[in-house]
């Protein structure tokens, strides 16, 4: 599948970090029956020099040109979602692989793993996808992150260009399922692998969360499914906004 890489230009991306124009929205992260905040999933965001939003992939896809500047900008931009975090419940980060690359089981210092500092409401996100390079390391952070005795997550289940493979669902701690599996439950094969993943998790005691729940009907889908959390623009009013502007 060929998928369109969206870049910026160096000079916005210089603007970026020079005069730090970032920002995070934490997404609040809801238990499925009670609708009890649990926790937030924060996202990072990027802003031009006119303080215009930057769509985030397109910066993080100019970055992985530059694996120093990739770092950089990931430390600054995670230092900040900590920081500026809500207090409460737990934290889920999204941490890009390529930025703790050289990372091994032997040599687990890295500068980004060292500003996990809650291990008890830290929530490191991970994404496998088609790439298998990429998926093996994911399996190395998690095992590396586990060792610190901080929980992972593993996001975009069943989206777009992604795979899954038994070893990392074995190894993770909570299950995100893509927003696509509302859109597909009509098909009956769809539906089944569904409900055999949510059975394995719910075995192996691991937690799940429904992401893409935009209305009432997708909130009752999601119970009737027996997930444990929800995330979703029907909490479109709870979602927190800072930046450094």
């Amino acid at each position: 599948m060929n998928h369109a890489r969206n870049t910026i230009t160096a000079e916005q991306l210089l603007e970026v970090i020079e005069r730090q124009r970032i920002g995070a929205e934490y997404q609040p992260i809801k238990a499925a029956h009670t609708l009890e905040t649990v926790g937030y999933e924060a996202l990072a965001r990027f802003y031009s020099a006119t303080h215009q939003p930057l769509p985030p992939q397109a910066v993080f896809d100019t970055l992985h040109d530059s694996p120093v500047t990739l770092i950089q900008v990931e430390l600054m931009s995670k230092r900040w979602q900590v920081e500026h975090a809500p207090r409460h419940g737990m934290l889920f980060l999204n941490l890009d692989p390529h930025a703790v690359g050289g990372l091994s089981l032997t040599t687990p210092e890295h500068p980004l793993l060292d500003l996990l500092q809650e291990p008890q409401r830290t929530v490191i996100e991970l994404i496998e996808n088609t790439n298998v390079q990429e998926a093996d390391h994911s399996m190395l952070l998690a095992e590396l992150l586990a060792q610190r005795g901080i929980r992972t997550a593993l996001d975009d289940i069943g989206g777009p260009a992604t795979m899954v493979s038994i070893p990392i669902l074995c190894t993770v701690d909570i299950y995100k399922f893509d927003r696509q599996w509302l859109r597909q439950l009509q098909q009956p094969c769809q539906l089944r692998m569904l409900q055999m993943l949510l059975a394995f998790a719910r075995a192996e005691g691991k937690q799940t969360v429904l992401e893409g729940v935009e209305s009432e009907a997708d909130l009752r889908q999601a119970q009737a499914l027996g997930v444990d959390f929800v995330q979703g623009y029907l909490f479109r009013s709870e979602f927190i906004n800072r930046n450094a502007l």
